[in-house]
């Protein structure tokens, strides 16, 4: 059996109107960048695949790591690659991959997971002090109090000095 018949992509990659649905909420150019990097690190000698373990691991780190493998396998079979069938796979399917995770609750789910960060006592909400006390952990910057009146003005439209996770997913997205 050839490469290219045992691979995902090049032959078999879901419909026009699949395409379309898939990619009409892309990726941020950030989690494009950093999937180009995975696959690149996997892909050393250059030639275009990866193997399925190597895809597997990829996925754990793009949204599906609270995921069995059944149910990865469903979601996949969903977005039309079915790894059964397959023992290598190209770039353009790792990206319908992860997109379709993405489009399908991976999005809010890594919003959910970043609010969960700033939110250390469950209150549902953020504060200033929350922010204050978490950016600096994560930023190779200081934050300034302008910042955090910035990002509270940005996240908290009524003015109350609480972000809900609603008024965070507008500015997470």
């Amino acid at each position: 059996m050839s490469r290219d018949a045992r691979s995902i992509g090049r032959h078999e990659k879901p419909s026009a109107h699949d395409t379309t649905k898939i990619f009409q909420s892309t990726l941020p150019g950030d989690t494009v960048s950093d999937l180009i990097d995975s696959f690149k690190f996997y892909d050393k000698n250059d030639e275009g695949f990866i193997s399925v373990s190597h895809f597997r691991n990829i996925l754990h780190n793009f949204g599906f790591s609270k995921m069995t493998k059944k149910e990865i396998d469903d979601e996949l079979k969903r977005s039309d690659i079915d790894l059964n069938r397959r023992t290598q796979i190209d770039f353009d399917s790792v990206r319908v991959a992860v997109t379709y995770r993405w489009n399908k609750g991976g999005r809010d789910e890594e919003a959910r997971d970043c609010f969960k960060v700033f939110d250390k006592r469950d209150k549902n909400f953020l504060n200033s002090h929350d922010l204050k006390t978490v950016l600096p952990n994560y930023l190779e910057f200081p934050v300034t109090d302008s910042d955090i009146q910035e990002l509270m003005a940005d996240g908290d439209p009524n003015g109350t000095g609480a972000i809900n996770f609603r008024d965070f997913l507008k500015i997470y997205n």
